[in-house]
């Protein structure tokens, strides 16, 4: 059976009846991870997700942040792109190589921070049916001299935040994965299953494979309070693969 036919999938009431899962038939993404400050990152829970939640702690006093681009050929929300800042996290303290098998296991969970998207249709989707905290913003993704890059542009000629990770053909088996979202619906914590397959994709870990720049305003501000290590601690591409996103349910039922 083919992946995004693997499932049934309902009528969502949030979406007007739209069938979830929704299906998200050809994509690319790329992600780095960077270590942050865990005190900084810790307060940027809201209240009734730090009272079940905790950012995966790297060494003592730094935890991880992910920055995550994806390009949305062709889906139920149509084509966009995408720009995410994630909290890999887990249900309490855990140490670096505990951690560091969480993040690297093909279920892991993130807090989603932040969700700029490029239209109001993937906009109002990701909010209505889970809380995602996307707006529409001015995203510029693209390929050059062997370099992927999005950039997020809040009306300066420099980009607010613009992540660059080297480019690679990928190479398979096709493997599945699991990221465990965590966001607030209507204030209440809820987590949704994004299911993942992955038909190409490569891995590098330690420094080299991403750069990731800072520039001007708030979310930049933010950023620079958080610390981050100057260096990616892992990086992934992945030209091609497949989705699924499961209805959110409430975080203790998960």
């Amino acid at each position: 059976m083919a992946f995004l036919d693997s499932v049934a999938r309902h009528p969502s009431a949030a979406l007007g009846g739209q069938p979830v899962p929704l299906r998200l038939a050809s994509l690319a993404a790329m992600a780095a991870v960077f270590s942050a400050d865990a005190d900084v990152a810790r307060a940027l829970l809201p209240a009734a997700s730090a009272a079940l939640l905790q950012p995966l702690v790297w060494r003592p006093g730094r935890c991880l942040l992910g920055v995550v681009a994806v390009r949305y050929a062709e889906g139920d929300l149509g084509a966009y792109d995408e720009l995410a800042l994630v909290l890999p996290v887990g249900r309490g303290p855990l140490p670096r190589l505990r951690a560091l098998r969480a993040l690297l296991c093909a279920r892991f969970e993130a807090f989603i921070w932040q969700m700029p998207v490029t239209t109001e249709r993937a906009r109002e989707g990701g909010v209505r049916l889970a809380g995602f905290p996307k707006w529409v913003a001015e995203l510029r993704c693209g390929e050059h001299a062997g370099w992927l890059r999005c950039a997020l542009h809040e009306g300066d000629a420099e980009p607010a935040l613009a992540l660059s990770c080297r480019a690679a053909a990928g190479h398979g088996p096709p493997r599945e994965l699991s990221l465990m979202a965590h966001t607030l619906l209507d204030g209440v914590p809820v987590v949704s299953e994004l299911r993942l397959r992955q038909e190409r994709w490569h891995e590098l870990p330690g420094p080299g494979g991403a750069l990731l720049s800072v520039g001007q305003g708030a979310l930049a501000d933010a950023l620079r309070a958080l610390r981050l290590g100057p260096r990616p601690l892992w990086t992934q591409v992945v030209p091609r693969a497949q989705a699924l996103l499961f209805a959110p349910r409430p975080v203790h039922a998960s």
